[in-house]
């Protein structure tokens, strides 16, 4: 699902041959591989509350102000091989092939699920206490809480212990990639003021287990460890989260004093998707068969973060953009075989190829293991750049983006003003 929330809208469509629910990485690849017989009008109804589709994998970036949010963002715009309705989906009556709305029903021959995932959240006991970090939503909020937390320092105000103190809880590739990108930043904004802030920044990247980004090959953890490292980050693993107040976090049996805590610990299935029939994982991801579909409903397929593919080979397949870009296609193909009739004895599976994976850590390094090769520094964050850019939906987007890399160095961060007016990153803030 899109950032915004639903709008009103007019009375919806009875139905369509096919109803996608989603935008995002799979949604979107699945829309823009259409069969032609489903590119007429009527045939085809794209479901979404929203009217931009915000690219979730750059937020740690707009967060410090290296990226400015309209670079991420894509508007959903009408397309004439499908319609449009801005709603809610808020259920599926499987027995009457019916999609719920929060504009009404909807009936569908083909109903592919694509709504994206949403951040799971800390325990209710301590939600109060700590800012997800998910949406570009979340991004902003912390990118004003960042700026806040420096300007008070830099008037040397009695700022509380801790106050320039991030807790960063979650050792996956977004807390990581968070956690260098703040520690930069604070570096960044200290070498350009004359100003000594009151207090020292710190930056605490808390993991429950004993390994970063614990899915992944061993190399990204120790590669990830050394960077944090020269960065100034403190990683602590075997450190769960026990309490938490506004004045810290008390995480692996030490309390932290820390006044600003980001929670950062992955992702779950949308509600939409917890609330289908079948087996489900503990993210509340959807098991689908062999064709990404549900095994007891053909009709009705699952894509990108809410389902779960078991791989022959590489068992289940992880919810990342890598995995969602090639199910769209896969998808548009085999609802193309039937429409045309093709037995099923001659669908084949969806297959992926697994490209390898990718992590930034920080605007000068990165580590991968691009089809098994293992790269880290600056020859991997120069690959991180350009499989983002490739990923970006729009040659708008692909142009912001590479022009906010290529000017961060001169016009400053977007939202921080190193506590000085006027300033460069103000100026640019206001360019689009």
């Amino acid at each position: 699902m899109m950032e915004n929330g639903p709008r009103p809208n007019a009375t919806p469509p009875a139905g369509a041959r096919l109803v996608a629910v989603g935008a995002g990485f799979a949604g979107g690849s699945f829309l823009r591989n259409l069969p032609p017989a489903l590119r007429r009008p009527g045939e085809t109804l794209l479901v979404d509350r929203g009217d931009e589709y915000a690219f979730i994998p750059l937020i740690h970036e707009v967060a410090v102000g290296r990226v400015h949010p309209d670079s991420v963002r894509t508007p959903i715009a009408p397309d004439a091989s499908y319609n449009v309705l801005r709603a809610e989906a808020t259920g599926v009556d499987l027995r009457n092939n019916t999609l719920l709305t929060s504009s009404g029903a909807i009936e569908y021959h083909y109903l592919v699920l694509a709504p994206g995932s949403v951040a799971t959240p800390p325990p209710e006991e301590l939600s109060e206490h700590f800012q997800t970090f998910w949406s570009l939503a979340d991004a902003l909020e912390l990118r004003s809480t960042l700026n806040e937390a420096w300007r008070a320092a830099l008037r040397r105000e009695a700022i509380p212990s801790g106050g320039l103190t991030v807790a960063i809880v979650g050792g996956g590739a977004t807390g990581v990639e968070l956690a260098a990108e703040v520690a930069v930043l604070f570096d960044y904004l200290g070498k350009r003021t004359a100003r000594v802030p009151a207090g020292e920044p710190r930056i605490v990247l808390l993991e429950a287990t004993d390994r970063l980004m614990g899915w992944l090959d061993p190399y990204f953890h120790e590669v990830a460890v050394e960077e944090l490292t020269r960065l100034g980050v403190e990683v602590r693993l075997n450190a769960p989260v026990a309490g938490a107040n506004e004045e810290g976090v008390e995480a692996g049996g030490e309390w932290l004093p820390a006044a600003m805590r980001v929670w950062a610990t992955g992702i779950r299935a949308n509600p939409l998707v917890r609330d289908l029939p079948g087996e489900h994982d503990e993210a509340g991801r959807v098991s689908v068969d062999e064709h990404l579909a549900l095994p007891e409903h053909p009709e009705v397929y699952v894509l990108g973060d809410g389902g779960v593919y078991e791989h022959p080979r590489l068992g289940p397949l992880p919810p990342t953009a890598s995995v969602a870009v090639q199910q769209g296609p896969y998808v548009a193909r085999d609802v193309e075989q039937r429409l045309r009739g093709v037995p099923d004895e001659r669908r084949r599976p969806f297959e992926f190829f697994d490209r390898g994976y990718v992590v930034s850590l920080g605007p000068e390094s990165a580590v991968a293991d691009p089809v098994g090769v293992k790269l880290k520094g600056r020859a991997a964050q120069a690959l991180y750049r350009s499989v983002f850019l490739y990923y970006m939906k729009s040659s708008r987007g692909r142009l912001l983006m590479g022009a906010d890399w290529a000017m961060e160095r001169t016009l400053g961060r977007v939202g921080f003003d190193n506590g000085q007016q006027p300033s460069a990153a103000r100026s640019q803030q206001g360019a689009r």
